[in-house]
């Protein structure tokens, strides 16, 4: 059985080809090439340097697998060492972890690198963090959002009993256990960080401020530790999978939503869908134009929304109404002010957004109307999500909805989607139920509206425009 050498350098993320048939190299070359798009045309790009023979660690298993499935043997010369320093955690004994929460932080003390999938209101956070915990080494925490930044910092001194450094927000503060921008890391550079870190940890490592940047950043830090954990680790656009791959390695544990709502750890999920006919076709040429009349200034569409969540709000849900555009979300708040129902809008520009935040939690704002909650943002309070701001992303579908499944006494989370009868938004409509089809199996339920069936189910041509 022939062998190939492969080399791990002390330092680096990149594994390098030491020894191998020459035609080994084309083989690990088109294993690990895609066909990137470009608009109108695909470019193939490679993560498989035939200058240098290297690929990204992350790559790895991957490319071991196929080799083996091709009869060679493969041998690995791994020179990296851990480098860092104990942070001396204290678990805090509020957080039980469930048994699947067990199992993911298991597999990473074991594999060492990884993605862990676990859906919105699983805990995630906390599987992150006992990772880190059990290690009890220092830890760099990736992430993309101010939100994020904070919130992330907040929970490890909660959970692990440490302060949390910030690299981000105007603040540079290094810890044991910092937390850090993505793009304050990459404008600055990762060389400036002054501690070592053994662990490096990716938080919504589906998008981390696109996949090419968290590839970037990636192939820069050399740690050993290297995990993503995602809610949506599946994307659309082709390559972004295998960029994400190469930087923290294949998927390691994939909790489904199905089964943790048959479990009980997920609410058990109820779909609503709104219809309307609009007075006139329209006629937009440009998605922006069509946008702005069929969506955002479509009075008899914000009507429905405003009179759903007038309705919802007097049964004693806390709703959050998800919105594309700041404007948006402006004329739903004044219409339900009219109506007698307190609501504010929040957006990465509000000044005072924690302050919002918090009097929606304790039940004084009963809607909330945002463009920011679809990522990481954690406000178990919410029970009901109309998505008013149409859109097709399957990620940003599945994320703002889980932000209603968590399990709460006495309601049902329910999810309000608006269907739209101009024909190219009647597909974007379409693909967001085909994402809560996938996403949750079993639980989905087309309910209303037969014509969803038929046209999840066949993928003959959508309707076209007038």
């Amino acid at each position: 059985m022939p062998l190939v050498t492969f080399h791990i350098p002390n330092g680096s993320a990149l594994v390098y080809v030491e020894k191998a048939d020459p035609q080994i190299y084309f083989k690990i070359y088109d294993l690990l090439t895609y066909r990137r798009d470009f608009g109108r045309w695909e470019k193939p790009e490679s993560l498989y340097d035939p200058y240098e023979r290297s690929f990204p660690v992350g790559l790895l298993p991957r490319v071991k697998k196929y080799l083996n499935s091709k009869g060679y043997r493969v041998r690995v010369k791994d020179e990296r060492e851990v480098t860092g320093f104990t942070i001396n955690s204290r678990w805090s004994e509020k957080y039980v972890l469930r048994r699947y929460q067990k199992k993911a932080v298991k597999k990473a003390l074991r594999e060492k690198m990884g993605v862990f999938s676990l859906p919105v209101g699983s805990g995630k956070t906390v599987v992150g963090l006992r990772i880190i915990h059990e290690l009890n080494l220092s830890t760099l925490i990736v992430v993309h959002t101010k939100e994020l930044l904070y919130q992330w910092a907040d929970k490890v001194g909660e959970v692990l009993g440490v302060e949390a450094g910030i690299v981000g927000d105007n603040k540079w503060d290094e810890q044991g256990v910092t937390v850090t921008m993505i793009q304050t890391l990459l404008s600055r550079g990762p060389e400036k960080l002054q501690n070592e870190y053994a662990v490096v940890m990716f938080d919504e490592c589906h998008r981390t401020s696109a996949a090419e940047k968290f590839y970037q950043l990636g192939l820069k830090l050399p740690q050993v530790y290297r995990f993503g954990l995602s809610a949506t680790p599946w994307r659309r656009v082709r390559g972004e999978e295998i960029k994400i791959e190469a930087v923290v390695g294949p998927t390691l544990f994939d909790a489904r939503a199905e089964d943790l709502i048959k479990e009980k750890f997920l609410a058990k999920p109820r779909f609503e869908i709104l219809t309307y006919r609009s007075e006139m076709p329209s006629f937009s040429e440009h998605y922006k134009e069509l946008y702005e009349e069929v969506i955002m200034n479509n009075m008899e569409r914000n009507r429905i929304i405003v009179e759903k969540a007038v309705e919802l709000a007097k049964a004693g849900h806390r709703v959050l109404i998800d919105v594309k555009r700041i404007e948006h979300g402006d004329i739903l708040r004044e219409m339900l002010k009219k109506e007698g129902i307190r609501a504010e809008f929040l957006s990465s520009q509000s000044p005072d957004r924690w302050e919002i935040l918090e009097e929606f939690r304790d039940g004084r704002i009963p809607v909330l109307i945002s463009t920011l909650l679809k990522e990481g943002v954690d406000i178990p309070e919410i029970s009901a999500i109309i998505l008013a701001g149409g859109g097709k992303s399957d990620i940003m579908t599945i994320q703002t909805i889980g932000r209603a499944l968590r399990p709460k006494k006495g309601m049902k989370a329910l999810i309000v989607d608006v269907e739209d009868d101009d024909p190219l938004l009647f597909t974007h409509f379409i693909e967001r139920q085909k994402a809560l089809k996938q996403y949750y199996g079993k639980y989905y339920d087309r309910g209303i509206n037969s014509k969803i069936d038929e046209y999840i189910s066949k993928k003959g041509s959508p309707r076209k425009r007038p």
